[in-house]
């Protein structure tokens, strides 16, 4: 989904999710820039083919989507494992990025909620996964404090989105590549990396973030002083949803340099 003119800005959804995790997002914040929200591959209505999922990959999936619409330059945000993406991007492709906007981002740390942990065990993930009406809206209920946010347009787009032929795979394909049982893969965590990011950094978070814990921002902050953090109280792992007024309003400060 692209809107807007401006300065060229991704939005890169989580794990199982789609671009319809920035539905709060995309009109506020192509007012100031072009905003790309991607479906991840196998995620959305993208292709799922049988490929690799993992984090390099899909570092050179942005860059590949960038070459072939004519960016140079762009500001990332990214949710969760969308996050780690973005980051890598920046790490692997520095020229690539302006600014970088980490939402409850993995890669900041290994701990993760044992709903993502056990997707990693053989069987077990593939009964875990469980993409039918009542397992996305379980998934829903983890990702958001205020259950409120549980509406039925959006419970319908991911169901319809989590159920189409080889997401399920991508799902699980993703996950193992990454984490294991005792949480994210010690080669993917990036935090120490943030000290030589020449990109501005902002970490968003919520604070009840029940999937990546925030002190996994509280850490980041610390060790790259530089970066810019906001946490949300009374928020989960979609503050971009849940706090959706308050989240535009700084990630537009940010971003505009205010």
């Amino acid at each position: 989904m692209a809107a807007g003119k401006g300065p060229p800005l991704l939005l890169l959804h989580g794990l199982g999710a789609s671009s319809v995790a920035w539905s709060a997002n995309i009109a506020p914040l192509s007012q100031r820039y072009s905003v790309y929200a991607l479906d991840i591959p196998g995620h959305g209505d993208s292709d799922k083919p049988d490929i690799d999922y993992q984090v390099p990959a899909g570092a050179r999936f942005i860059r590949a989507f960038m070459h072939v619409l004519g960016i140079n330059r762009a500001s990332l945000a990214g949710n969760s494992m969308g996050g780690m993406l973005a980051l890598r991007t920046a790490l692997e492709f520095p020229h690539l990025v302006e600014k970088l906007v980490l939402v409850d981002a993995a890669g900041l740390g290994r701990e993760l909620g044992w709903s993502v942990r056990l997707l990693s065990l053989p069987l077990a993930g593939e009964i875990l996964e469980d993409t039918s009406l009542r397992g996305t809206g379980a998934m829903l209920r983890r990702i958001f404090y205020d259950r409120s946010f549980v509406q039925e347009g959006l419970l319908q787009e991911l169901h319809r989105t989590r159920r189409m032929p080889g997401a399920k795979e991508a799902v699980l394909k993703t996950v193992r590549g990454a984490v294991s049982l005792r949480g994210l893969r010690k080669e993917w965590v990036m935090v120490e990396a943030l000290k030589s990011l020449d990109a501005p950094v902002l970490i968003v978070w919520g604070a009840q973030d029940r999937i990546v814990p925030v002190r996994h921002a509280h850490n980041a902050a610390r060790l790259a002083p530089d970066v810019r953090l906001c946490i949300f109280d009374g928020c989960g792992h979609w503050p971009q949803m849940e706090k959706s007024s308050q989240f535009n309003q700084v990630v537009l400060e940010f971003l505009s340099g205010e």
